[in-house]
């Protein structure tokens, strides 16, 4: 039986990603709020059956799939490809978000935020 310890710079990294995806997650909420308000879809359905979960490992997002098809450029059917109008509500804001995830755990995590992270454990 193995039991793995987590050190003091394991919990407060595990914390600052957690932070960060909270974080990305209120932004990534906003910009689709904001798009979707804005271009006046008339069903309360699209901000409905919306979920975001963050973790110290991870980001999930739970949606519907008209949010991914309104977000297409053109569609597939039986007598071919036809363009519709797109919606970015999907692929341009989380691709855009997932920049600044990258971003702030690339470079984000510095002694100071370990610093400020500790003195929130010491509260």
């Amino acid at each position: 039986m193995t039991t793995t310890r987590k050190t003091l710079d394991d919990i407060l990294q595990g914390r600052y990603v957690k932070r960060v995806m909270q974080e990305q997650s209120k932004e990534i909420n906003l910009a689709q709020v904001k798009y979707i308000s804005g271009h006046k879809f008339g069903s309360p359905h699209w901000l409905a059956a919306r979920g975001f979960t963050a973790n110290e490992s991870a980001l999930e997002y739970a949606h519907k799939l008209t949010h991914r098809f309104v977000d297409m450029k053109t569609r597939q059917t039986d007598k071919g490809k036809k363009k519709k109008k797109a919606h970015p509500i999907h692929n341009k804001i989380i691709w855009g978000h997932y920049n600044n995830i990258v971003r702030e755990l690339s470079y984000g995590y510095t002694e100071a935020v370990k610093e400020e992270l500790k003195g929130l454990e010491e509260k």
